[in-house]
């Protein structure tokens, strides 16, 4: 296969998982899930280029075409774990599939995490399990073996799981919904008090903490569809509650619970608080911050941490928090601190959460990040401005909330 074959495969590959995500959290017919297909069924006709059709062959953990196996990168990963879990482990795509086509492929693959699926709706698509049939596309054009066909009784006990299935990730949605409600209620309350300097409603807090802990404990695969994007009028309260999400998964995968899990969550709650003294215009300019406006900015870890200080309610975990979470791993973020400071490990979980989400959500300013850049960011940033062990941990967690989703 040549460089060039090559690197549309790979662009191929790539797009098409932000159109599996953007499909399977909002809809077929959502702007961000149209633009997505769109863009991968232009580079699938690339793929396809001049040959009859595009043979992709999901053998252990890479991707082979013709017999010659692509490089292995976090999308082709991602790209066969989706397939896989669904029981497919070839797809070939023919010349001549429309937009149309494809999109309704997507759609069906989306509806469940393992989904049955009528072979002739797609005239162009073949796909199923590998048996000793299984031929190459230098060898024909069918030779595609599907899976052996289920009693009545085989195919009604998949039915009535994949029925429990979706239930339950219907039910962790809703409850992660419900949640978000509360939530966006709740921190719009944190941040009138305050801007009247009252105390702050821990007990509500708390039972949001405790909230999301149940719900991440009844589906954690639910997690990363739970930051939907979110215009800025909401962002911090939307930011706040998803740092709150991801800071509190990365502690439970550590083992981490009873009170200090609890505390933790509360902290990651209320990390952004030294915000709400700063100006406004100022968080919100659309343009560059001049050097008198990042130096408000970079005030709001230690405001938040002395507004948090006299708080009743209120663990001394969230104080270190506010305080540390823009401090990075390396030293080189705010406030500056003496040499021998010590951070706590629960801010550079918060550190890591809030890098995440931030790049992930929709600004005014710019367009939400993919998935793959950011982590190839903060695999990057492992050992520098990142905790190297912490980071490690959160993309090992991230990549099984992906494949849990599959998306």
């Amino acid at each position: 296969m040549n460089p060039f074959k090559k690197a549309v495969v790979h662009n191929f590959l790539r797009a098409f998982l932000p159109a599996l995500t953007h499909a399977h959290q909002y809809t077929i017919s959502h702007q961000l899930a149209v633009s997505s297909i769109g863009i991968a069924y232009t580079h699938l006709l690339e793929a396809i280029g001049e040959d009859r059709a595009l043979p992709l062959l999901f053998i252990d953990d890479r991707v082979v075409i013709n017999r010659e196996p692509l490089e292995d990168s976090v999308y082709i990963s991602r790209f066969i774990n989706f397939f896989k879990s669904r029981g497919i482990q070839h797809l070939r795509i023919h010349q001549g599939i429309t937009l149309e086509e494809l999109t309704s492929f997507i759609e069906t693959l989306t509806v469940s995490p393992k989904p049955s699926i009528d072979n002739t709706l797609f005239p162009h698509i073949q796909f199923g399990k590998v048996g000793l049939g299984y031929k190459t596309n230098e060898e024909a054009d069918g030779g595609v073996v599907d899976e052996p066909v289920k009693s009545e009784t085989g195919m009604a006990e998949e039915k009535r799981a994949v029925d429990v299935e979706k239930q339950g990730i219907l039910q962790t949605a809703h409850h992660f919904k419900t949640i978000h409600t509360q939530d966006l209620d709740l921190m719009a309350d944190v941040y009138d008090a305050a801007k009247r300097n009252h105390d702050l409603p821990d007990r509500e807090i708390k039972r949001v903490v405790t909230d999301i802990i149940t719900a991440i404990k009844q589906g954690s695969s639910m997690l990363l569809t739970f930051s939907p994007l979110r215009v800025l009028d909401e962002y911090t309260f939307t930011h706040s509650t998803n740092v709150c999400i991801l800071t509190l998964a990365q502690a439970m995968a550590l083992k981490i619970k009873d009170e200090l899990l609890h505390a933790i969550g509360v902290a990651a709650m209320l990390h952004d608080i030294g915000k709400i003294f700063i100006p406004e215009e100022v968080l919100n300019k659309q343009g560059a911050l001049n050097d008198t406006e990042w130096e408000l900015i970079k005030r709001h870890p230690q405001k938040g941490a002395e507004y948090l200080i006299d708080k009743p309610g209120i663990p001394p975990l969230a104080i270190i928090v506010a305080y540390e979470h823009h401090m990075f791993y390396d030293y080189t973020g705010y406030p500056k601190v003496s040499n021998n400071w010590q951070q706590n490990i629960c801010s550079q979980m918060a550190t890591i959460s809030d890098y995440f989400d931030a790049l992930r959500s929709k600004r005014i300013y710019r367009d939400s990040m993919e998935i793959e850049i950011i982590t190839e960011q903060m695999t990057n940033m492992s050992g520098k401005t990142l905790n190297p062990f912490l980071t490690k941990n959160f993309l090992l967690l991230l990549n099984k909330l992906m494949q849990g989703l599959e998306i």
